[in-house]
């Protein structure tokens, strides 16, 4: 399964962006290969519609779960129908945490 973490920065140290659609950069993280990738997230700077805009990019590479502080209700209905669950953590974390706790889950 494909997970997308919205991210400051390109490193397993970054904290998860409290913004998906404004997002620096997505780590995409397969939970079946234990692999990772990270990706530049070119939709932040359009005007209108950065969130779906990187909805729809996750989506292409097939996503089932987006991580992010929270997501817009265009970007929840979006992900909702696509069926794409969204996670918000409770509180500012580490992604290298968020993906250890996530496999003891």
């Amino acid at each position: 399964m494909k997970i997308a973490i919205a991210s400051h920065e390109n490193h397993l140290k970054s904290i998860i962006n409290p913004h998906f659609g404004r997002s620096d950069w997505f780590l995409l993280y397969d939970t079946d290969t234990d692999n990772y990738e990270f990706i530049e997230n070119p939709k932040r700077y359009n005007k209108e519609a950065a969130g779906c805009d990187a909805a729809e990019m996750l989506a292409e590479k097939e996503i089932k779960i987006a991580v992010a502080g929270r997501f817009g209700s265009k970007v929840t209905e979006l992900f909702r129908s696509k069926q794409v669950q969204m996670v918000i953590p409770k509180q500012e974390e580490v992604i290298e945490n968020f993906i250890r706790k996530f496999k003891k889950a």
